[in-house]
């Protein structure tokens, strides 16, 4: 005996539905893809950040980071330990971190940040995580950051302090510290090491850093104690040098990737919507055939609501299969895409469980969206009179090829054709045309970012910055005349502050903010002005800002008054311009006569040579520290950053071309069983198949051609938008506007072959078809 339910699944409303879906599997399959194409990009990207957003939390925090980090000039335990007893402290210990360089090879030398712990056995701050090796890593030798393996050379490491002789020891082991941006993002090795091991190196063993940790959790209120405590300490005859602050309980990059997590996310979306509307065309050509049985359903009784339950049905039904298909997938391709993103981010995946509401998420999506989009054409065939459905007689005629000459009668036709519904015809090249957009912005992207890493370069008139551990002109002078050499300029450096409080993360790079002395006569930097003027001879108080200074100083501008704090004292500047600065941490320049004013004598050397080697071996014989910051080592750790971001963008813009093609494939379908009858009269009258099979192919081109000059057009505020969100995240400056040749390229290739690949099988069918075949059509 056959239940209630069973007998209603089968009433005929319900085998209508399975009969329709059955006869026109391909499109049905073809929805179910492009849906399921949609949901996989939310799910990759809402399960890679909901995966890597948990995980990058977790990592950083796990390392217990300072709250605050005091630059004195010493520190030790018993220091920390009167620290501990102060208002809102809660733990201190006593660190060093200096900036040395190792050699990678005959006369090439790389950046070591070396870490001193005075007890691995005993660190509450600021943590690391022992992966191989001796632990604590014996006198003379370190351990290095898992992330510096490729950085730092293989064997015995030669190192060299500021000012000191190269000493070499060896690497004893590795650790995991995700508190920093991984080492060969910012192309520089990290070495932890005891005081001891600095001892050997040639350095002092005095420590000159107090971490803490407070029992303020905001950025102010962590401010205001390090403010408290830096002026008791210097009631105690402690010299305060600075105090940082980073963002409290922020990974340096956590910010960079929830926008660009963002980004991605408003591209899956789009994805999905593209899908939406292609279920939409193809439901709306669907019921356009089917305008005939509607009449008759409603002749014998069906109301407008039963009607359009059945396609709403229908519709619902694709959206489940497409969330069988796309969630499982999205899950893997996110949790795939998490590990991409633990890999850059130098993290470990703890787990990779997807929470229950981004499930929920691609399943609401994967079901409301399409049923959403899909309720326009659904409405409008339900509403249609016995007497409108009855009397529908097909197509429109068109008048928009009867004004082309010149043309030969199948491609006229073509053209007909295309132009025959032109509502069809829109939301075709929309379909396509935003696809196509998406993946020539996604290139334009990477292009624009191509060409500013290399305006940035160029920018860059010199090969090397080197740094003296004092002014030594006798120095200045035989690189000078080292052969390769072109020209030489001593240049100021200082670390400086908005403030008395700076938001450097313990690298030494990220949210740090420096003073430079350019030379009057400097003919080695050329930085594109953003407003105002550049420095002119004479200037004492006189600063401009690069780009990255919006960090610190987001509200600063031209014709504003500047307080900078330089080792503990205010100095006060005039704002004259802001340049454009690419791969630079947060910089303020004034003359090298007002730096030697303020900050004492300038020290730092920019090369132009030819051969850095040569320099490299003239340092070495004064025994002084040389870094080589050549293009080469600056584009990769600027590049570093981003690749994995274009790469997505480029991979969400190519799914959703597919879902364009897929859209024109269905339409072109639809419009094949609508002219069935046509294509019978056609042959009647001598057409052949060769013919019929031309003029679908140069319909289906002709809309490929049109989508190509659409997204053509449409990607140039597309590039824009992303251009500028990607520039402002990675250098507080927008990219500029870019068009590829080669994405211009690419994609009408692709417009055509796909457009020709999508009437390639209606193209068949319809040419294949007899007469007596095409007129029994109903």
């Amino acid at each position: 005996m056959s239940s209630p339910l069973s007998e209603r699944l089968s009433g005929p409303r319900w085998r209508k539905l399975r009969r329709d879906m059955a006869l026109a599997w391909g499109r049905t399959v073809m929805m179910i893809v492009a849906i399921a194409a949609g949901v996989t990009g939310i799910g990759a990207v809402l399960s890679a950040n909901a995966i890597a957003s948990r995980e990058i939390t977790r990592n950083y925090l796990g390392t217990a980071p300072a709250a605050a980090t005091l630059e004195l000039d010493r520190a030790d335990a018993a220091l920390a330990e009167q620290v501990r007893g102060r208002p809102g402290i809660t733990d201190a210990q006593a660190r060093a971190t200096l900036t040395a360089t190792m050699r990678i090879g005959p006369d090439e030398w790389r950046t070591l940040v070396l870490f001193v712990v005075p007890d691995f056995d005993d660190m509450r701050i600021s943590t690391f995580a022992r992966e191989s090796g001796a632990w604590p890593p014996p006198s003379g030798t370190m351990l290095i950051e898992r992330a510096a393996r490729d950085m730092v050379p293989p064997g015995p490491v030669e190192v060299r302090l500021p000012g000191g002789q190269s000493r070499t020891i060896t690497v004893s082991g590795t650790v995991h510290d995700p508190s920093l941006a991984p080492a060969w993002q910012d192309r520089a090795g990290y070495g932890y090491i005891t005081p001891q091991t600095l001892a050997v190196l040639g350095g002092s063993a005095t420590l000159d850093e107090l971490k803490i940790r407070t029992e303020a959790t905001t950025r102010e209120g962590i401010a205001q104690t390090s403010r408290e405590l830096a002026a008791w300490l210097r009631t105690q005859g402690n010299q305060v040098h600075e105090i940082q602050v980073p963002p409290p309980g922020q990974h340096p990059h956590e910010g960079q990737m929830q926008a660009l997590m963002l980004m991605l996310l408003i591209f899956a979306l789009l994805g999905l919507m593209l899908a939406a509307i292609l279920v939409a065309a193809v439901i709306g050509g669907m019921l356009v055939q089917q305008i005939r049985q509607i009449g008759v359903m409603k002749a014998i009784g069906a109301r407008t609501g039963q009607i359009a339950g059945l396609y709403a049905v229908q519709v619902l039904l694709l959206g489940l299969a497409a969330a069988a298909v796309g969630v499982p997938v999205g899950t893997l391709a996110g949790r795939a895409f998490a590990d991409v993103v633990a890999d850059l981010l130098n993290l470990n995946l703890h787990s990779q469980a997807v929470p229950l509401w981004v499930y929920a998420s691609q399943l609401v999506a994967a079901v409301l969206v399409p049923l959403l989009v899909a309720a326009v054409p659904i409405r409008r065939a339900a509403r249609l009179t016995i007497r409108e459905a009855i009397s529908d007689y097909g197509v429109r005629q068109e008048t928009v090829s009867a004004r082309l000459t010149g043309l030969s009668r199948t491609l006229l036709m073509a053209l007909r054709n295309a132009f025959r519904r032109r509502a069809r015809l829109a939301l075709t090249l929309g379909l396509l045309s935003v696809g196509g957009a998406l993946f020539l912005a996604g290139l334009n992207v990477a292009a624009a970012w191509q060409r500013t890493v290399d305006d940035g370069m160029a920018a860059r008139r010199y090969d090397m910055e080197v740094r003296l551990a004092a002014a030594d002109p006798a120095l200045v002078e035989r690189i000078r005349t080292t052969p390769g050499v072109t020209r030489v300029e001593t240049w100021g450096g200082a670390p400086t502050a908005a403030g008395d409080v700076v938001s450097t993360y313990p690298d030494g790079g990220h949210g740090s903010f420096s003073l430079r002395g350019v030379p009057e006569d400097s003919r080695l930097l050329d930085l594109p002005l953003t407003s105002g003027r550049w420095l002119a001879p004479g200037d004492t108080n006189a600063v401009v800002l690069n780009s990255m200074a919006a960090n610190p100083l987001p509200d600063a501008k031209a014709g504003d008054t500047l307080t900078l704090n330089l080792d503990g004292r205010a100095t006060t500047w005039h704002i004259v311009g802001t340049v454009r600065e690419i791969g630079s941490p947060a910089a303020a320049y004034v003359t090298k006569t007002a730096f030697e004013q303020h900050a004492g004598p300038a020290r730092d050397l920019r090369i132009a040579t030819s051969d850095t080697a040569a320099v490299q071996r003239v340092l070495r014989d004064a025994r002084v520290e040389g870094s080589n910051l050549a293009t080469a080592e600056l584009r990769e750790a600027v590049g570093g950053h981003t690749f994995v971001l274009i790469g997505a963008l480029i991979a969400l813009a190519v799914l959703m071309a597919i879902i364009g093609v897929l859209g024109l494939t269905a339409t072109t379908g639809t419009s094949m069983v609508e002219r069935t009858r046509e294509f019978a009269v056609m042959q009647a009258i001598g057409a052949t198949p060769r013919t019929v099979l031309g003029i679908v192919l140069g319909e289906t081109v002709f809309v490929g051609l049109l989508s190509w000059l659409a997204a053509a057009l449409l990607a140039l505020p597309v590039s824009w938008m992303i251009g500028d969100l990607l520039g402002d995240l990675a250098f507080r400056a927008p990219l500029p506007l870019t068009i590829s040749p080669l994405a211009l390229g690419l994609w009408a290739l692709a417009a055509v072959a796909g457009s020709a690949l999508a009437g390639a099988a209606p193209a068949r069918r319809a040419a294949r078809l007899t007469i007596r075949q095409a007129l029994a059509y109903v």
